[in-house]
């Protein structure tokens, strides 16, 4: 799909990449990453690579003969913020909340704040950078006593 070059595009393919981790559609959400894109992950120390951050999914999503560690997961945005620079270079931002079922656990829920960095190329909005960390750090000991 093609998207504009304009916070309207950009907003839809957010939309669309949203959509594809949701509904457990992971080629479609992997197809938005530059093969150059850095993921910064709340569960994962270390910055990780496209390869990388697919092998991390995989850990927790099945697949290649391993079982899922979810049943159902939900990764839901709030207080969205979306800009454009110079037609190229865009960001989305906000706060999110993660919420699932382990197969082996009761129900879990992770508020975090979130940054999507994105480059336009060819009618395409992709991701070359997502961070994101839980709230608990912005709160919990943020100034010292």
């Amino acid at each position: 799909m093609a998207y504009g070059a304009n916070k309207v595009g950009l907003s839809g393919a957010f939309n669309d990449w949203t959509n594809a981790l949701n509904s457990g559609d992971l080629k479609k959400f992997y197809d938005f990453f530059d093969a150059r894109s850095e993921i910064l992950d709340e569960d994962y120390p270390w910055r990780m690579n496209k390869a990388e951050f697919v092998d991390h999914i995989g850990f927790h999503a099945g697949g290649a003969g391993r079982a899922s560690l979810w049943e159902h997961f939900k990764w839901i945005p709030r207080e969205v913020e979306v800009k454009v620079w110079h037609k190229v270079t865009g960001q989305v931002s906000g706060f999110s909340t993660f919420r699932g079922k382990p197969v082996d656990a009761g129900f879990r829920q992770r508020f975090m704040g979130f940054t999507t960095n994105w480059h336009h190329h060819a009618g395409a909005w992709k991701v070359i950078c997502w961070h994101q960390s839980p709230l608990i750090g912005r709160i919990d000991g943020a100034s010292p006593s």
